[in-house]
């Protein structure tokens, strides 16, 4: 049989080993001393940073709810703004039309005025104008009566024209029935102080107008009866 003999410890060798482990804890000890002295040399602090973080974060978010405040401000400004230059058009449009109705109103008592101060009667014919159709034989005629006595409020009457020229070279004079294509050789108006009167004329063929008459016959005892006879040449105009 073989005999293991008994391994022998030296003393010194423990102690090797002890003064290896403190070795190592004390280089431990050391590293940490010199982490915490970095940390400190370098102004970092946890806690701190901590608050300085969390303050950084809450102004973030107040920063970004007050773009979105000021993005919804100016959204509502600039429909406002389309808003108020919409209406500024409309007002334009309002405006130029209150201009066009003045000028036409000041245009109406400048004529009045002419017809009161001429003091040849209280109904008269305005604006004639004569214009040739679409077709041969055809024409279109447009007027004003005015009456201008103050104290008659509504004018009644009848409405009579009647053309005259010549058909077939011969004098020929067609009553308002003849080219108004009906009937009616009078027509009823009510009015206060005008009336705008249009229509159209269909001669028979051949018939050359000469001269238009106007006639209005009023109900109201205070007017007298307008007739008035307009040579067809000086009223005949171009199609607009």
């Amino acid at each position: 049989m073989r005999i293991k003999s008994p391994r022998i410890v030296h003393q010194h060798e423990r102690r090797w080993r002890w003064q290896l482990l403190l070795l190592l804890l004390l280089l431990a000890a050391i590293g940490w001393q010199a982490y915490s002295w970095g940390v400190r040399q370098g102004g970092y602090d946890q806690e701190r940073s901590t608050r300085e973080s969390s303050a950084l974060k809450t102004a973030l978010e107040e920063q970004l709810a007050e773009i979105r405040e000021l993005e919804a401000e100016s959204v509502r400004y600039r429909r406002q703004a389309e808003i108020e230059q919409q209406a500024s058009r409309e007002l334009q449009q309002q405006l130029i039309g209150i201009e066009d109705e003045r000028a036409a109103l000041k245009s109406e008592v400048e004529m009045l005025r002419a017809l009161v101060s001429s003091d040849t009667g209280s109904l008269y014919v305005r604006n004639l104008i004569l214009q040739p159709g679409e077709q041969a034989n055809h024409y279109i005629y447009k007027f004003t009566i005015v009456q201008v006595l103050e104290k008659v409020k509504t004018t009644r009457g009848k409405l009579v024209m009647k053309v005259s020229g010549k058909l077939d070279g011969k004098k020929k004079r067609l009553d308002q029935a003849a080219f108004s294509g009906d009937d009616e050789k009078a027509v009823k108006l009510e009015f206060s102080n005008y009336k705008d009167v249009a229509g159209d004329m269909i001669f028979p063929e051949g018939f050359e107008p000469e001269s238009i008459l106007i006639e209005f016959l009023p109900r109201n005892k205070e007017l007298k009866k307008l007739s008035k006879t307009f040579a067809w040449s000086d009223y005949l105009q171009g199609m607009e």
